[in-house]
């Protein structure tokens, strides 16, 4: 790899928090995700989809929903912060938005599959003007 290369850097693996290439490339796959797939039927922000994203790594907690003195106010899943993501958790997040980017359909939606953004192709390691149609 040449030293300014930077492609695969947001794989790296730990126990401690997550690198700002981590960050990076976390949030411009979930900004994809966001702006070209509806999540059965929902359209998520690019911080639904790096919540949801989280909570799979971190794991989930069921509770009671606040009652707002409305009667049952039914139940709410947490999950974590992707400031709590170590590199590892990162790297796994990355992974799970990018297989959903690419294989929408595993996950029972009906949608073409991610055009990723130059910030992800670079990330994954291709030249983005590889990927650009001659007009």
């Amino acid at each position: 790899m040449a030293e300014n290369d930077t492609t695969g850097d947001w794989k790296v693996q730990g126990t401690t928090g997550m690198t700002d290439k981590q960050r990076r490339m976390l949030n411009a796959v979930c900004g994809d995700l966001a702006a070209q797939l509806h999540w059965h039927g929902n359209r998520l922000s690019k911080d639904d989809w790096r919540h949801m994203l989280c909570g799979t790594v971190l794991g989930w907690r069921m509770m009671p929903a606040i009652d707002r003195g409305e009667g049952a106010a039914g139940f709410i899943m947490l999950g974590g912060s992707s400031l709590k993501l170590s590199k590892t958790q990162a790297a796994d997040a990355i992974t799970v938005a990018l297989q959903i980017g690419d294989h929408p359909e595993e996950q029972g939606l009906r949608a073409k599959r991610v055009q990723w953004s130059d910030v992800v192709l670079l990330g994954l390691g291709f030249n983005p003007h590889d990927f650009r149609v001659a007009a």
